[in-house]
């Protein structure tokens, strides 16, 4: 048995669990420079506000009805994900966590229903989160559970499907909410007249295969009850990394290109690092402003693959100096790290003089990572980051940052 533990409507629940003013009150939180609307509490979803909704258009909407606007706070976010996948581990040893707000876990235990209330009860009371628990024989089937805790009244936020209760499930279930399958495919199958999961369930195999390919078929069998897919307790290593952000005015300068670039190349390079392993290439990336039409890209190979701050940003700074044309006005840059290997097995360059990934740049960018991580995200960086990075993205609504910074900790006066 399988359960799915899902936070619900995370990013408001993590401003809600500070400021408790925003209790029954709709809430909405903004993307990048306050542009799209990324995360809804219920009761801005009860007003007709979409997903992904640009702010601008809703603005009257948002003033008559009172609704809250928030800045996106992903140093919250990120420390409060990582609180209530700590708790996820005390109930059971394996826990594969699937996005910030989601985890599969391993449930064959007894009492489920009983442990997964506890689990829930435990999470809502250190942390302020609600979740919803959804437990099933195979993963899918935990993904139908869990939409089924949130959207039935008397479920206690948790649904267990089970050989009783799973025909009866599917045959209330659309298609279209499946996971894997998609808009693209569910109008697909919706002209076949498949438009349950039960029906996809009756679907002969063969039909499936063309129609969803392999992928699609293991989802069905999923479906069925049959388990295709384990807990995996690792996450598997990218194979890219980006990093890249709209600037919260437009940028016409070189001096200012080369700040931010650096930023974003140090930010990713940290990622990189994270997962143990060196970049062999980078994209380099300039956006224009909307008034101006096209980008420009520049590829970049290194002499040997690296996770060495100083040496991207060395490099990135090269690629901005290509991209540069004076006059242009730019609205967004980014990097992205390609050709990611491990940092114990890769290949030298036969010819090269220098002596990179020395044991000194590898204790080095070591000792910066561990500053920033118990003295707070970027307590440490480099002076080609800038200082007063007036390039960067607007968060005129952004929350404290309570669990990650010490000025910003929460004071109570009694």
């Amino acid at each position: 048995m399988f359960a799915l533990v899902d936070c619900n409507n995370f990013y408001v629940s993590c401003e809600r669990a500070f400021n408790p003013k925003l209790e029954n009150r709709p809430v909405v939180v903004l993307s990048n420079n306050d542009g799209c609307i990324i995360a809804r509490s219920n009761e801005a979803k009860a007003l007709g506000i979409p997903m992904g909704a640009p702010l601008f258009e809703y603005r009257d909407l948002i003033k008559k009805s009172g609704v809250i606007t928030c800045s996106s706070n992903y140093s919250l976010y990120g420390d409060m994900s990582y609180r209530v996948m700590s708790i996820l581990e005390e109930f059971t040893p394996q826990v594969q966590v699937y996005s910030i707000d989601e985890a599969f876990l391993d449930f064959d235990i007894p009492n489920q229903l009983e442990h997964a209330r506890k689990l829930k009860k435990k999470i809502y009371q250190y942390t302020g989160i609600p979740v919803s628990v959804g437990i099933a024989p195979t993963k899918t089937l935990a993904k139908v559970a869990n939409h089924k805790a949130k959207k039935t009244p008397n479920s206690e936020g948790v649904y267990r499907i089970d050989a009783e209760n799973r025909i009866e499930t599917l045959a209330q279930f659309p298609v279209e909410d499946i996971w894997g399958i998609g808009r693209k495919n569910a109008k697909k199958l919706k002209t076949k007249g498949i438009e349950t999961a039960l029906n996809l369930c009756e679907v002969d195999d063969a039909w499936i295969k063309k129609i969803l390919t392999v992928v699609g078929l293991r989802t069905v069998w999923e479906l069925r009850g049959k388990s295709c897919m384990s807990i995996e307790e690792l996450p598997l290593s990218k194979k890219s990394i980006t990093c890249s952000r709209a600037f919260g005015s437009p940028v016409n300068t070189l001096s200012k290109l080369y700040e931010a670039i650096s930023s974003y190349a140090a930010r990713a390079a940290e990622k990189v690092r994270k997962q143990k392993s060196f970049a062999s290439s980078m994209f380099v990336f300039l956006v224009l402003h909307p008034f101006q039409s096209g980008g420009q890209t520049v590829k970049i190979t290194f002499p040997e693959p690296t996770a060495y701050t100083p040496e991207i940003i060395h490099y990135a700074k090269i690629a901005v100096h290509q991209l540069y044309k004076e006059g242009l006005i730019y609205r967004k840059a980014g990097i992205i790290l390609e050709g990611l290997v491990s940092d114990t097995v890769y290949q030298r360059d036969l010819f090269s003089q220098e002596v990179a990934n020395s044991e000194k740049q590898k204790q080095v960018m070591a000792m910066m990572d561990k500053m920033n991580q118990s003295l707070g995200y970027k307590a440490v960086r480099l002076a080609a980051e800038g200082v007063n990075k007036p390039w960067q993205m607007k968060q005129e609504k952004r929350s404290p940052r309570y669990t990650t910074q010490w000025d910003e900790i929460p004071i109570i006066r009694i």
